[in-house]
């Protein structure tokens, strides 16, 4: 994918107009994956979470119902409760404070270049977010638009847990890195009795980060790069996607705006 296009693609799904909402990119080599699964499941079994429906969480707007829990992996303290700077739109000043213990997990994460956020997000049975709206446009210093861009890697999912992007409803595969435009209008929900487990992150479009994500740099991780034509999922359903809430803009985006690879910051 060239720049140009997926950058339009990008802004087009921002104001719900089509463009791209979802995209496969990567598939995990099977014995990477389960030493993340591991690693993973220590962590949630050895650490304290977040919980996002009490008040004052970061994440609360988005009206979540059941049991929520995430673990922030990059952050200045390394307390996995801490999310204070998730969405601060740095990529300075953070890092995995527990590399040693968790090596498959510390290699994932060193191997995605300025990553603002690292989370594993936590969906009990019957848990979910509500429909909800964020932005991907964000200001430069030089006064130009970037991009910050979220993706998902299920660690372990459910028949069950479905995420709903501009009411195109999907299914997640295990294993799988997604590309997720989270300026749709979008919610989660795991209708299953098995909790649903992801890993999210948002990045800094920069230069580097567009290469690896969605050019043909080479990732320093033990996986496939998906084709092209493979690329876009096909929804389980398509439905209205109702009220929702969302955040105010951090820019005001108009018929000329542009979106540019970013600098790091």
């Amino acid at each position: 994918m060239n720049v140009e296009e997926t950058l339009r693609g990008i802004l087009a799904a921002d104001r719900h107009e089509g463009g791209i909402r979802c995209l496969r990119l990567f598939r995990l080599e099977e014995t990477f994956f389960k030493a993340l699964v591991e690693d993973v499941e220590r962590v949630c079994r050895s650490n304290d979470p977040s919980n996002v429906t009490r008040p004052g969480h970061v994440t609360n707007w988005t009206r979540p119902f059941g049991d929520v829990l995430q673990y922030s992996l990059l952050n200045q303290s390394g307390r996995y409760d801490d999310f204070s700077s998730d969405h601060d739109l740095s990529c300075f000043g953070k890092r995995f404070h527990d590399a040693a213990g968790y090596p498959a997990l510390a290699r994932l994460i060193d191997s995605f270049p300025h990553t603002v956020n690292f989370r594993i997000n936590v969906l009990g049975p019957g848990a979910g977010l509500s429909p909800h709206e964020e932005h991907v446009a964000m200001p430069m210093r030089s006064g130009k638009l970037g991009a910050r861009v979220r993706f998902h890697l299920p660690i372990a999912s459910t028949d069950g847990a479905e995420l709903m992007l501009d009411g195109e409803s999907y299914h997640l595969d295990k294993g799988t890195i997604y590309f997720i435009n989270h300026g749709c209008v979008h919610s989660a929900v795991n209708h299953a009795e098995q909790p649903r487990i992801h890993l999210v992150w948002d990045m800094l479009l920069t230069t580097e980060a567009f290469d690896l994500m969605f050019g043909s740099a080479p990732a320093m991780l033990p996986l496939e790069r998906i084709p092209e034509h493979h690329a876009v999922p096909s929804p389980l359903r398509v439905e209205r996607a109702g009220a929702h809430r969302r955040l105010p803009p951090r820019v005001m985006l108009d018929d000329e705006s542009i979106l540019e690879l970013c600098e790091p910051q």
